[in-house]
């Protein structure tokens, strides 16, 4: 490979890095013009009810889940909120979280059968919704998008109790009372997955675990809408047949036959049983995703984690999402070992779970860039396809704004500029739901005109 084309490919995968992210937006401010096209916005939706996997998987997630803590404490009693579950917003919030927590709340009703709604009363609601400074939360939680705290129902209670065994999730007998705090400077899209993944631990799980393909619970953050398999949890942890303060043993007599009444589609089905997650591959991962660790112990933890997974022999989705971080943080040093990473974490997950997925799409951006940038603009088309139907499917208008903004282009370059030009107004509208920024999403427009090399006489 000669220099200009290293060069090409490490300016090609740095770039659509950022394009992946989750969550980081710049501080320039959105400016409203007319001329733009206006916010797009997913309708409601509904998960198909039930999973189609083997309810004993779910039976020993489920215990995982309820009985864990990510820290890996082990809690000896279940808790979950005993009654209606009233719902307040306080604070400032951005224009479309009364609307996304609306329809989350109605799924959670018609999906999971919690009796939960809104109330404006705040002093007696049991889930308190702040928003806050982005600065006021980056200080108390430097790694966290959005925080959910057990028993207290403000800031400032949460300032004053962080240290004390009030805001400990593992003293907890019973829920009443929790507070949520996402930062109010932040996209559409990014307050959105803050309401569903933090609510969702308000009301059940607090732990995550890798393992799970489909989950929110799931710290690789590929899926940021509650699924079917979240709502299937919930409806499982709100049962009439539990109640707080059950032990794990209790509540794994009355499993089975739960499971099976909620979930026929997952009895007789056999069992996948994916390992637990080697807690030196967890640690590894955790270093390798830290924002404020050195790249260089970023790359070594990143090497850590692929040696682990191939040591013990588990090459399912996780296998997969190594290689991927792997290929983000060396990226900068060794483009080429990058691009090499991202095709076989390409090729893990489009045969665990096929080209029209969420954890496909995610690589498949790093994919079609470098192809992209070499002017293959067929293989590029053929990644960008079912990545845009993933990305919509995933509700995740960040992934599609790129995915959009990068098919514009290549329309662009081959002389449909009417289609381009559609296409490029509907990549600004979803960039204004899943960016926000309106300078960031000109950047990001300009960085995806720059890769391509121009035709002879393509349209200007």
């Amino acid at each position: 490979m000669n220099k200009l084309t290293t060069i090409k490919m490490a300016a090609a995968l740095l770039g659509f890095a950022a394009l992946a992210g989750c969550g980081a937006t710049t501080d320039v401010s959105q400016r409203a013009d007319a001329s733009l096209p206006a916010m797009m916005q997913f309708p409601p939706s509904t998960a198909t009810r039930g999973v189609a996997r083997s309810n004993s998987d779910i039976y020993q997630e489920f215990l995982d889940l309820t009985f864990n803590l990510e820290s890996g404490q082990n809690l000896t009693r279940m808790t979950r909120f005993e009654g209606p579950v009233r719902v307040t917003l306080t604070g400032r919030h951005g224009p479309t979280v009364g609307r996304d927590l609306d329809l989350l709340l109605e799924r959670l009703r018609d999906e999971a059968g919690i009796a939960i709604s809104r109330t404006d009363d705040a002093a007696n609601a049991n889930i308190v919704i702040e928003g806050i400074g982005k600065r006021q939360l980056r200080r108390a939680a430097p790694n966290a998008a959005c925080i959910v705290v057990p028993r207290v129902g403000s800031w400032s209670e949460f300032r004053r109790a962080r240290f004390t065994r009030i805001a400990d999730w593992s003293s907890l007998s019973e829920r009443t009372r929790v507070s949520i705090f996402l930062p109010d400077e932040i996209s559409a899209q990014d307050a959105r997955d803050c309401l569903h993944e933090e609510l969702a631990q308000a009301l059940g799980p607090l732990n995550d675990l890798y393992r799970l393909p489909d989950s929110v619970f799931n710290d690789d953050n590929f899926n940021i809408v509650l699924s079917a398999y979240d709502m299937l949890i919930l409806r499982v942890t709100y049962a009439p047949e539990l109640r707080t303060g059950m032990t794990q043993e209790e509540v794994a007599a009355v499993l089975p036959r739960l499971l099976a009444k909620l979930n026929p589609r997952g009895e007789n089905r056999p069992p996948f049983a994916r390992p637990a997650s080697p807690v030196r591959w967890v640690r590894a991962i955790e270093t390798t995703l830290g924002v404020s660790t050195a790249p260089a112990a970023r790359a070594g933890a990143a090497n850590r984690a692929v040696a682990v997974l191939r040591q013990e022999g588990i090459t399912d989705h996780r296998l997969g999402f190594s290689l991927y971080a792997r290929a983000r943080v060396t990226a900068a040093i060794d483009p080429e070992s990058a691009a090499k990473d991202y095709g076989r974490a390409y090729a893990n997950f489009a045969q665990a779970f096929g080209p029209r997925d969420i954890h496909t799409a995610q690589v498949a951006l790093q994919m079609a860039s470098l192809a992209l940038s070499s002017g293959q603009f067929g293989p590029a088309l053929d990644l960008i396809e079912p990545s845009i139907a993933a990305a919509r499917d995933a509700q995740n208008g960040r992934l599609l704004f790129s995915f959009l903004a990068m098919k514009a282009e290549i329309k662009r370059i081959t002389g449909d500029t009417a289609q381009a030009n559609a296409l490029r107004k509907e990549a600004i509208a979803w960039g204004r739901y899943g960016i926000r920024d309106m300078g960031e999403i000109a950047d990001r427009l300009d960085l995806i005109s720059k890769l391509a090399p121009r035709l002879p006489g393509a349209g200007a």
